[in-house]
């Protein structure tokens, strides 16, 4: 009685993480795509209503297709996910000015849902192994781009030669801070993605699916 209660619960946490995931998109293409045009056409000071109106195409679509999203989520193509985790990696980068915390968070959901969808599949253990790993190395492939971004934005930002009181930021300095600090947000999103799926399968394995 209690682990199917909990089973429950977790299921709930589910859909609900899936229902972000999926709400947001049209919330943030109908807003990206209506304040660019109301930008050209009546230019930038009259943006706030036209961001507000954005959200009822968005809502719109969200009140039509979210239950068939949500019941789809673990039949989706890999392609549509990838541009789907690509999209709100690049947004949240901008949302948190220039960190990958979105980036990271992202690969850990995907580790979570590597993990329901081979649980769902029942695969075998080689068809999960090889599938969290294409997943851990999808993630750290993205935080590589993620890194890269980071790097032309500083770069572009003069952040080379950029005085902090006494210190001055040079080129060798520059460069070897950007490739240590990728190489280990690179590694940190691999290993996490991988861990984050191996716990959750071992946590999902003692209900049933």
């Amino acid at each position: 009685m209690q682990s199917s209660l909990t089973f429950n619960i977790i299921r709930g946490v589910e859909c609900i993480m899936l229902a972000v995931f999926f709400g947001f998109m049209p919330i943030l293409f109908c807003l990206v795509v209506t304040v660019i045009i109301a930008s050209v056409l009546f230019g930038t000071k009259s943006l706030g209503p036209w961001a507000l109106w954005s959200f009822i195409p968005a809502i719109a679509f969200d009140a039509a297709l979210m239950k068939k999203w949500i019941k789809s989520a673990y039949q989706m193509s890999g392609v549509t996910l990838g541009i789907l985790y690509l999209f709100y990696s690049i947004v949240t980068l901008g949302m948190f000015m220039g960190l990958p915390i979105g980036s990271f968070t992202l690969g850990i959901a995907a580790g979570l849902y590597a993990a329901r969808k081979m649980q769902l599949a029942q695969a075998n253990e080689q068809v999960r192994r090889r599938y969290f790993k294409k997943t851990a190395v999808f993630s750290a492939a993205v935080m590589t781009l993620m890194c890269c971004l980071i790097t032309l934005w500083a770069i572009a930002g003069q952040m080379i030669g950029y005085r902090i009181d006494s210190f001055t930021i040079t080129a060798p300095i520059f460069f070897a801070i950007v490739l240590t600090g990728g190489a280990i947000a690179v590694m940190l999103q691999y290993f996490g993605t991988l861990a984050a799926a191996k716990m959750m399968l071992r946590f999902l394995s003692t209900f049933r699916s």
